[in-house]
């Protein structure tokens, strides 16, 4: 495997993993919430506050490894600019794109994370 087809696999780890993270722990979270409030809970006992922990840290490890990828591709590409012909350019335009993103998800992640498990939950309307 060439340096740039390594490269080209880090880029997509680093595009894709964040949004899925988030995406994932968002679907699971909501239905830990809906679940902890339900009346079936009193037989099950879901623990809300230590899934939503364990989702947040979890995603956040995802999307951590989403950012340490695209760091790398920005670092393997930075004899080129963004503004470069492909694919070293590309690939360049493509992690830097990656980088903010992803800390863009990260803060997503815990501030709903930390959210649900701060804000009182399971009250009636």
């Amino acid at each position: 495997m060439s340096r740039l087809q390594k490269l080209a696999v880090l880029q997509w780890v680093g595009v894709l993993v964040a949004p899925f993270a988030w995406f994932g722990e968002f679907l699971v979270a909501q239905a830990i919430g809906q679940v902890s409030c339900s009346t079936a809970n009193v037989r099950w006992d879901v623990s809300n506050d230590a899934w939503q922990i364990t989702l947040m840290v979890g995603a956040g490890l995802l999307i951590l490894v989403s950012e340490a990828a695209a760091v790398a591709v920005y670092r393997g590409t930075r004899e080129s600019s963004y503004l470069s012909p492909p694919p070293v350019g590309r690939l360049r335009l493509i992690a830097v794109a990656a980088m903010a993103t992803n800390l863009i998800f990260l803060a997503i992640v815990l501030l709903g994370g930390i959210a649900s498990v701060v804000d009182v939950g399971c009250t009636g309307s």
